[in-house]
């Protein structure tokens, strides 16, 4: 049997690019989705930032948003606690900090969705708008 060394060359190289390329370690994994977390947490910031800025002169409110914000912080990461309980190493597995950080990024993503409101409004007529501004 007669081995064509180049072709088998080319093969395990192939190989290695596509393994390097398209297999992806857990400890990628973990930081991708780390990254997604913060990625959401930024956004959140942002539309906080931005409520902070249009709702100024609205002080009871801004009094009122900042409380619940540092209250909702405190119920996300407690949410999280609650799915994830301190447990010894190992227990949830290698995936344990991409699950947790995909339910919080979940979660943040969802409070986003909610402050959100407050920038773009709601259609005027809502008896029920409290502080969110009526649609221009």
């Amino acid at each position: 049997m007669l081995i064509n060394f180049p072709k088998l060359l080319i093969a395990g190289f192939l190989l290695i690019v596509a393994t390097a390329s398209f297999g992806q370690t857990q400890s990628s994994l973990n930081n991708e989705q780390l990254q997604t977390f913060q990625q959401a947490d930024k956004a959140l910031n942002s539309v906080y930032q931005k409520i902070l800025k249009q709702y100024s002169a609205d002080k009871e409110f801004i009094k009122n948003l900042k409380i619940a914000q540092r209250i909702w912080v405190q119920f996300r990461d407690a949410e999280v606690s609650m799915k994830y309980p301190a447990r010894p190493a190992g227990y949830y597995g290698s995936a344990q900090p991409m699950c947790e950080a995909a339910y919080r990024t979940e979660l943040t993503q969802q409070r986003t969705r909610t402050l959100t409101v407050w920038l773009t409004g709601i259609e005027e007529g809502d008896v029920c708008a409290g502080s969110v501004e009526v649609k221009d």
